[in-house]
C-alpha cells in the first residue's frame, strides 16, 4: 500500500511513549497497522525510548498499561466485537454504535473507546461529496480506511493519516469513484466557515 501521509514524529513518539489520550492513540494504530513505515519508525523511536529509560532510575508505571500496539489494554469485555471486512485488528476490542445519517450521502458511528477525552467516530461519505470549508478549536486527527478524499493540503487514500489542528482550514472533497471512510478523533469544536457554515453551525454535533 502506497501511503504519502504519516503522522510526525512527535505524534509517533507520544504514541510510543503511551502519552496520547486514548482516542488519538486509536487512530494513530489505525494507520500504524497500515503502514510498513510507521511501523518500522515507532521501533526506532521504541529504541531510543528504551536506551533512555535503561539510563533512569526505575520508577512506578502510571495508569493505563498498553500493549505493544501503543493501545490500553483494557477495552470493555460488553464491547460487541467488529468483524466487518476491511476493520482493522486494533478496532475489534472496541464497541460500535449504529451508522447514523447526518447529511445527504453521510453517516456516522461512534466508537466507544474507554477513558477517551478526544471523541472517536467512523465517517462515510458517498463520491463526490463536498464537506463544508471549516476549522476546529482543537485537533482533528484522521485515518482512511477506505476511498479517499482531498483538501487544501493534498489528497488522503487508504491508510494515511491526515493531522489537523486549529491552525488548519480545510474544505475536503471526497473521491468521485470510490467515496470515502474513516475513523476519526477529534478534540474541540467544529468551526463552519462562510455565511452558509453560519447558518448550517448550530446542526452540527459531531
Amino acid at each position: 500500500m502506497s501511503i504519502a501521509h504519516r503522522p510526525s514524529d512527535e505524534t509517533l513518539a507520544a504514541f510510543a511513549a503511551g502519552q496520547l489520550d486514548e482516542g488519538l492513540a486509536v487512530v494513530v494504530a489505525c494507520h500504524v497497522e497500515a503502514n510498513r513505515e510507521s511501523r518500522q519508525r515507532l521501533r526506532e523511536l521504541d529504541a531510543v525510548q528504551g536506551a533512555l529509560l535503561d539510563a533512569i532510575e526505575p520508577v512506578a508505571m502510571a495508569a493505563g498499561p498498553r500493549d505493544a500496539s501503543g493501545i490500553a489494554q483494557g477495552a470493555p469485555d460488553s464491547a460487541a466485537p467488529v468483524s466487518e471486512a476491511g476493520m482493522p485488528q486494533v478496532l475489534r476490542p472496541y464497541g460500535f454504535g449504529p451508522w447514523r445519517p447526518i447529511g445527504i450521502r453521510i453517516a456516522m458511528r461512534r466508537v466507544e473507546v474507554p477513558g477517551a477525552g478526544a471523541r472517536v467516530f467512523m465517517l462515510r461519505a458517498g463520491p463526490g461529496i463536498a464537506l463544508p470549508h471549516h476549522k476546529h478549536t482543537g485537533v482533528e486527527w484522521t485515518t482512511i480506511l477506505a476511498g479517499a478524499y482531498e483538501h487544501e493540503y493534498g489528497r488522503y487514500a487508504a491508510g494515511d493519516f491526515d493531522e489537523a489542528d486549529a491552525e488548519h482550514e480545510h474544505t475536503p472533497r471526497v473521491d468521485p469513484v470510490e467515496g470515502c471512510t474513516c475513523i476519526v478523533a477529534m478534540t474541540g469544536n467544529v468551526l463552519l466557515q462562510g455565511w452558509l457554515g453560519r447558518m448550517l453551525q448550530p446542526l452540527v454535533r459531531f
